[in-house]
C-alpha cells in the first residue's frame, strides 16, 4: 500500500494516542528554587494544595511548586512515594 502511514493507534480504533493521554493525567512539580522535578497524580496535586504544601505556577501546562515552608520530612515523603510509582 502506498500513500501515508498510519499511526498503529488509530488503525487500532483509538481515537487518543497513548502519550498524549499520559500528558494530561500528570501534574508538573517544581521544587523551591523553581527547577522541575518529578511529575505527580492530579490527586496528589490536589492533596498537597488542600494541605498548603504547594503554590499554583501555571494552570496550562498544570504545575505547582512546593513551598519553602513546608517541613522537610513531608517533602522526603513526597519524593519517596515518586520513585516507587
Amino acid at each position: 500500500m502506498t500513500g501515508s502511514i498510519i499511526d498503529t493507534e488509530t488503525a487500532a480504533g483509538n481515537r487518543r494516542l497513548a502519550s498524549l493521554a499520559h500528558d494530561k493525567r500528570t501534574v508538573r512539580v517544581q521544587d523551591v528554587n523553581g527547577q522541575p522535578i518529578n511529575p505527580c497524580h492530579p490527586a496528589r496535586a490536589r492533596q498537597l494544595k488542600r494541605n498548603h504544601r504547594v503554590s499554583l505556577v501555571c494552570r496550562h501546562p498544570f504545575t505547582i511548586r512546593l513551598d519553602p515552608e513546608c517541613p522537610v520530612e513531608d517533602l522526603l515523603l513526597f519524593s519517596e512515594e515518586d520513585i516507587f510509582l
